[in-house]
């Protein structure tokens, strides 16, 4: 449960950032290709859900997810 959550509100943050439609993103979106996150913007969406979460998340194994499922799984991680 926790990862979908996660997973919704890296869509949300991601498409807010990159001031796009949340709905042209999904789970298999790939973050390096399809949508040109920077590295930047990673940080900021990353401050975000740690302070949401109340949580550490580690920048560096996140920028080693290819897929927003990915990146959700691994601050899944983080949170539990």
């Amino acid at each position: 449960m926790m990862k979908e959550e996660i997973q919704g509100k890296l869509i949300e943050k991601t498409a807010k950032v990159l001031g796009i439609d949340p709905s042209t993103l999904s789970g298999s979106t790939n973050i390096r290709t399809e949508v040109d996150l920077k590295s930047i913007e990673m940080v900021g969406i990353i401050s975000e859900l740690e302070e949401e979460y109340d949580c550490y998340i580690k920048y560096t194994e996140l920028m080693h997810s290819d897929t927003i499922e990915q990146a959700a799984e691994i601050i899944a991680k983080e949170v539990e």
